[in-house]
């Protein structure tokens, strides 16, 4: 099986150098590595010497995220598609300990744990999130919200992305979830047992995932959108309590008010605890977990 990597990127050079270079560094060398640089300045990435085939794509307007990472999609020829942002690292094995999850042709996504860092500390390990070894169904995704992670803890078939109709263009935010959703009809979901990501926590907390106004339009878009299987699962309550959850976490950062609001809605439709532990100062909740 080849692989084919995609990273989408906009003025993060130093990042982006990090993220190609951990590639390099892998036990299992990707065919070729899809960059969209998607209206940043222009990026030439001149004296690499990579492992695999480096194909940059410059445009010369912001397409967004959504068709950007189409555009790799669609210019890639690998059998397995790996995800990447631009300020994310893999570990040494991380393409390894997923690739081979799919010598199971009944797989159509693998995911890995993921080790956060801080963008003003990149070799200090904040924390770990733990593996996930449950089995991950579509009513299950619908039910408990995002299960898997970012598109960088993802690797995905081929035939399934396509299949599945790539990334939704009309979502504002929560792409990958809406994304797996749709890929988690296709065939079996499984986890690495590792954590063979790096995700990088920006400080100043600078990430989209930040702004809580496009989560909550996003969870609108996605609600309706799923709203026949929501109800014909009798799981309406349980989507919009992780929508609302989703919500307050975003909200954390940019008004304790705005964050009480969507906990206590959260709550409203189904009590879970971590909407219960939004009610303490985000101050005092940063102590023991950092919120992106």
């Amino acid at each position: 099986m080849t692989v084919s990597v995609v990273i989408t990127t906009k003025n993060r050079k130093d990042f982006l150098y990090r993220a190609l270079n951990s590639i390099n560094n892998n036990t299992k060398t990707p065919k070729e590595v899809i960059v969209v640089n998607d209206g940043g300045e222009k990026i030439t990435l001149e004296n690499t010497d990579f492992k695999f085939n480096l194909v940059l794509i410059n445009n010369s307007d912001s397409l967004g995220g959504n068709k950007a990472r189409n555009q790799g999609i669609k210019a890639s020829s690998g059998d397995i598609i790996f995800f990447l942002d631009d300020d994310d690292a893999y570990t040494p094995n991380s393409i390894s300990e997923r690739i081979k999850l799919f010598e199971d042709p009944d797989v159509v996504l693998a995911f890995t744990g993921v080790k956060f860092v801080n963008s003003n500390n990149l070799d200090l390990i904040l924390r770990e999130k733990k593996t996930f070894s449950e089995n991950i169904t579509y009513k299950k995704l619908l039910s408990q919200g995002n299960l898997i992670g970012s598109t960088s803890c993802v690797a995905v078939r081929r035939e399934a992305i396509f299949s599945a109709g790539l990334f939704d263009e009309n979502v504002v935010a929560l792409q990958d979830y809406e994304t797996w959703l749709r890929i988690s009809k296709l065939g079996k979901i499984v986890h690495d047992n590792h954590s063979n990501l790096i995700y990088t926590l920006h400080v100043g907390n600078n990430q989209i995932s930040s702004k809580y106004e496009r989560y909550l339009n996003a969870g609108e878009y996605i609600f309706n959108k799923y709203k026949k299987d929501l109800i014909s699962y009798n799981i309406y309550n349980d989507f919009l309590s992780q929508r609302y959850l989703r919500v307050a976490i975003s909200a954390s950062s940019t008004s304790e008010s705005i964050k009480y609001k969507y906990a206590l809605k959260s709550l409203k439709y189904k009590f879970n605890l971590q909407a219960c532990a939004l009610l303490l100062p985000t101050k005092i909740l940063k102590k023991f977990k950092d919120f992106t």
